[in-house]
């Protein structure tokens, strides 16, 4: 059952329950305030909060190309993706450099027998860099997390792909992780990866 399934879950069977406590107030002013506080309160942003997390979800994980990307052997990986590089050469690439939040650079080359080495530079060889950035607030507790293919002289942005992660109640934000968050959601490949590899337009 996903995190979000757990949370209709909740909500439902917290309204039956406020059903039954209702039933047990004599007037029906008294029942409706109960059951508006009650239910209302607590679940007021779940409809709008997964409507919206939903429709993000289905429209915006493609990976968004500003500009057409040829294939590359050689690709950066800057701040905060310094630790990236055994997974960019394992796609693929020959040479791997990171650029740490210094602007230290270092250039890793797998020789034959799968051997790993790592040097420093200067100056940076790859056309394009990877990076990301986490975090962004969207209405509705929504967080949008954006991984970046950019150019490596001036970190323009030259694609994107997303995925995003919804807080659910406020309630649960403000004590999370105990009560857990409405869900995530993110495509299973890493097409940022692929497009600076094999090219993409």
């Amino acid at each position: 059952m996903s995190q979000t399934e757990e949370l209709f879950l909740l909500a439902g069977t917290w309204t039956l329950v406020a059903v039954f406590i209702a039933r047990f107030i004599p007037s029906w002013p008294g029942r409706i305030a109960f059951f508006v506080l009650g239910v209302g309160l607590p679940f007021w942003e779940l409809p709008y909060g997964y409507y919206n997390f939903q429709q993000l979800c289905r429209e915006n994980l493609d990976l968004k190309v500003v500009e057409k990307i040829a294939p590359q052997e050689s690709v950066c990986a800057d701040h905060p993706y310094v630790t990236l590089h055994n997974e960019l050469l394992r796609s693929g690439f020959k040479v791997v450099e990171t650029r740490d939040k210094a602007g230290e650079i270092r250039k890793f080359v797998v020789h034959a027998g799968g051997k790993v080495e790592e040097t420093k530079q200067k100056e940076l060889v790859s056309r394009y860099c990877l990076t990301f950035t986490s975090n962004i607030r969207l209405p509705w507790r929504i967080q949008r997390h954006d991984q970046l293919v950019v150019r490596a002289h001036d970190r323009s942005i030259v694609a994107s792909q997303s995925d995003f992660s919804w807080a659910g109640m406020w309630w649960q934000e403000s004590v999370r992780p105990v009560f857990g968050r409405g869900g995530d959601c993110s495509d299973s490949k890493n097409r940022s990866i692929l497009a600076l590899r094999y090219g993409a337009s």
